[in-house]
Formats: structure tokens, sequence, C-alpha cells
């Protein structure tokens, strides 16, 4: 999740990523720039504790327990599979501008991941990513469908939301989605007024408001884009609206920033695992309400096009 500008840290910043400031910068004896991590070395060997001041971050937005992680060697074999899964663009880019990789005990629903921008070090802008490591046991249907749970409140319907993945763990999706941030922030793509991916969707003078086509679609009101709790029986009215919309998920309508990470993680995931994508809504007793599969769309397979077209040409 992209940094984005937020007043203070909270549950909301930590899910959508916070930014904070950074001094990566160094001198030498003869006053020239060093940078704090070796450009050279593997991505592996920027795993590393977490300063302090992201600890506090997770502990203002309510978590608790936090406290740095250690990975285990299974947790080690995981996250080596992530960072080899990733683009050639993605690793070239990281390799360059990523300083450190953490990863927090902290109790879930208090934020997933942190990608934070530093300071430029020698012109270069620098990135720290870190991780709340029970990801890493998790399943990409367990993650998405816990996330999505925010979205809604409680109103005895009965009804449920289900957003299906497979077998695929979290960790490879996690990787590319806040890598694709750092590329992002680095290249400056969703800033583009003129990428193909955001043509008809994003408005070019307000930087999160949707063109007046989708103003009026139930997604625009959805938590994560500043609105209510919605509640969980209006949950199948709300997936019509993300099938009447070119999003690949309701988390890519936050901001051009998210929506071009979705994008490149399930054109990824699509294409190279054949990992599926289904949103089920359930009635109490079990029986389907609603069911949606965003990959098959057009509209929504036409954007991962274009948006994984932008990363070649810009790299």
């Amino acid at each position: 999740m992209k940094p984005v500008a937020v007043l203070s840290i909270s549950v909301a910043a930590l899910l959508l990523g916070a930014a904070r400031s950074a001094t990566p910068r160094a001198e030498d004896q003869s006053g020239r720039c060093a940078i704090a991590f070796n450009p050279a070395s593997p991505l592996r060997a920027r795993v590393g504790a977490p300063p302090p001041d992201i600890l506090d971050a997770y502990r203002r937005s309510g978590a608790k327990d936090v406290r740095p992680h250690r990975l285990t060697d299974a947790e080690w074999k995981t996250v080596d599979a992530a960072i080899a899964a990733l683009p050639r663009v993605h690793r070239d880019v990281l390799q360059r501008h990523l300083r450190r990789i953490s990863f927090v005990d902290a109790s879930s629903g208090a934020g997933n991941a942190l990608t934070s921008r530093g300071e430029p070090a020698c012109g270069e802008a620098l990135f720290d990513l870190t991780l709340r490591a029970g990801l890493l046991g998790e399943s990409l249907t367990a993650f998405l469908s816990g996330k999505e749970s925010g979205l809604f409140a409680d109103d005895g319907s009965g009804m449920t939301v289900r957003i299906e993945a497979g077998a695929m763990p979290a960790a490879p999706y996690i990787l590319l989605h806040e890598s694709t941030h750092i590329v992002d922030g680095v290249l400056g793509l969703s800033e583009k007024k003129d990428a193909a991916f955001r043509r008809e969707v994003w408005d070019a003078a307000q930087s999160k408001a949707f063109v007046p086509e989708l103003a009026t679609n139930p997604i625009n009101g959805i938590a994560w884009r500043g609105g209510a709790k919605l509640p969980i029986g209006d949950a199948a009215n709300l997936y019509r609206g993300l099938r009447q919309s070119p999003f690949v998920s309701l988390y890519a309508s936050v901001a051009p920033s998210e929506d071009l990470a979705e994008l490149v993680a399930w054109q990824q995931l699509s294409a190279r695992w054949q990992v599926p994508l289904r949103i089920v809504v359930r009635r109490a007793d079990g029986a389907t309400a609603f069911e949606y599969k965003p990959l098959e769309a057009p509209a929504v397979r036409a954007r991962m096009a274009s948006a994984s077209a932008l990363l070649v040409k810009a790299n």
C-alpha cells in the first residue's frame, strides 16, 4: 500500500500505507555521499529489524504485542520465493531503491504492510517495507477476505463475503502489490495523467476523484474512500457496482496508485500462476446471493494489460 498523506498514524493509515521520514544519507570522511546500504547486495540481505518509529506507528494504531519478528527457516523460504517471483522490472528497481525489509509481530487488524519513503540519498529515492509477520502463514483467500470484512458492519442479516483466490499463499501478492508502489514511487507511473489505465476512470484534475460516469457508483462511498461501513446485507449491491466498474477490486478504487498496484499484481498472479479471483456473497443459509469473477471482465483484462505495458515501457 503506497505511502499516503496522513495527519496521524491510525489503523486506516497502516492498512493503506503511511509515509514517514528517514535519513539514510551519510557522509564519509571525504564528504562524499554514501547510501546506508550496498545497492549491489541481494534483496534478502536487506531484511532487518524495523526501526523504533515503525514499531511505534503500529502501537499507535492499536496493535498489541508489537515487536520485531525474526524469520524462521520456513518463513525465509516463503520470503525467498516471493522475492524470486517478482517481475524483472520490480527486482531491478528494488535493487537500487529498497533500503530495508522488516517484519513485525502485531495483532491482526492493525495494519498489514507499510511502505515508507525516506529522504533521497545521493540522488536516489529510498524506501523501507514493513510487513506483519502473520501474513507469511496466511492464504491469499484468508488475507483478502479478512481485509474486505473491514468494509462492512454486522446488521444481523447473516450475509457473508468471501474473496476466493484458490490455494495461493498471501506473500507473493503482498510483495507484488507493495513493490509496485516502490516502482511507481521511483518512476511516477500512476501520476501520468495520460496513462492508459487512468483513462475514463480517474479525474485528471483531482488526484483521487473518479470521472463523472463513476461518481454515482456505490463503490465511490466505501470506507476505504472515506465513507462509512456498509451494512453487510447491502454487500451484493456494492459488488454489482464493482462489476459495472473497470476496477479489479474494491481496494483498487482507493487511488490511482492502488489501482495500478492491484492491476499489476493480479495480472502477474493470473498470467503466471493462473490464480483465480472470485467474490462470493452468501445468505445466512449458505445460498449464493451474488458471485463475480473480476479477472474474466473484458474491461479489467484490458486495463491489466495496459498497466503491464506501462511498466515495461517506463523501464
